[in-house]
């Protein structure tokens, strides 16, 4: 009887060791393929792209966009931009000023990334020696 146990429980430990391994060949088969990450395009407004497929003109940017600036997308949505109107480098800094956002009291550069229809503000840095 005693025999008998131990021939059962060294059956189980095999069962268990059987359903593992099938489980990991079931794991690596389920495994998907890593997309690979796509860089996003960056254009300035003065790229000489003949088909821009942003709203942009030469003066400016045309409303609606998304305005990111200090690592996060700030919702301009309410501060007093229209839809269709076209708005300048210093326009759009001096409606920023106006909302309390103090790091666009410098010289800011835009940039349009046309997937998002975002424009990213960066502050001019200025150099020493």
């Amino acid at each position: 009887m005693a025999i008998d146990f131990i021939k059962m429980m060294q059956q189980e430990q095999k069962n268990t060791k059987d359903d593992k391994q099938v489980k990991k060949e079931e794991n690596v088969a389920e495994a998907k393929p890593v997309a690979q990450k796509q860089d996003k395009k960056i254009y300035s407004k003065t790229s000489n792209s003949s088909k821009a497929k942003t709203p942009t003109t030469e003066n400016g940017y045309v409303y609606p966009f998304s305005l990111y600036t200090e690592g996060h997308i700030v919702d301009v949505s309410n501060y007093g931009f229209e839809d269709g109107k076209t708005y300048t480098d210093k326009q759009i800094s001096e409606i920023m000023l106006d909302h309390r956002h103090y790091e666009f009291a410098g010289e800011m550069t835009y940039k349009v990334f046309e997937d998002d229809n975002t424009l990213v503000a960066t502050a001019k840095q200025y150099k020493k020696g």
